[in-house]
């Protein structure tokens, strides 16, 4: 029997059998609790979709910029044609568009890379809908050239936003217009 409350304190601090002072050998190997992997999996999970919002977004600012442009490019082989008076031709391919000038032979020759009217690739969200020049569906090889006037011509482009429509101006502006809202078909 324990007399008084000192020898109590020291009888129950004292380790007994079970109780050892040295870690034992399970508790030495430590892994990851349950919450653990849960709380990481869920911070991968909110950043792999503040990630996937932020590529989104740089997707569409892309686009954006890049229906912008070739508003500016078609304004600018114009105004180059006019000026410099040589045609200038566009051609709409499949993902891409170029611009070409005649050389002495009487050849197109796509304008050269660094030139602002060099051959570039459309975006993968954007597609040619049709071009129609004075009026009538382009069928011609090339299909619209830029000389001492500008062409009175109309380019639809697909978007994720809907068809959008280049239309020039006897000014030698060319205006960007909305066709239909929605995803385009």
């Amino acid at each position: 029997m324990i007399k008084d409350s000192r020898c109590l304190h020291e009888y129950l601090l004292r380790p007994g059998p079970s109780m050892s002072l040295s870690p034992s050998p399970r508790r030495a190997v430590r892994g990851f609790t349950l919450i653990e992997v849960i709380v990481v999996l869920v911070i991968l999970a909110i950043t792999a979709t503040v990630v996937s919002f932020s590529i989104e977004g740089m997707q569409a600012r892309e686009t954006a910029r890049e229906v912008d442009r070739l508003r500016l490019v078609l304004e600018a082989a114009g105004e180059r044609a006019a000026t410099h008076g040589a045609p200038i031709a566009a051609e709409f391919l499949p993902g891409r568009y170029r611009f070409s000038e005649l050389d002495a032979e009487g050849q197109w020759r796509p304008i050269a890379e660094g030139d602002p009217l060099a051959e570039r690739t459309l975006p993968e969200a954007l597609s040619w809908a049709g071009l129609s020049v004075e009026g009538h569906a382009a069928n011609a090889s090339p299909p619209l050239v830029f000389g001492a006037e500008m062409p009175q011509f109309e380019l639809r482009l697909n978007t994720p936003e809907g068809q959008r429509i280049y239309r020039s101006r006897s000014d030698g502006s060319v205006i960007l217009e909305p066709l239909a809202q929605g995803p385009a078909a």
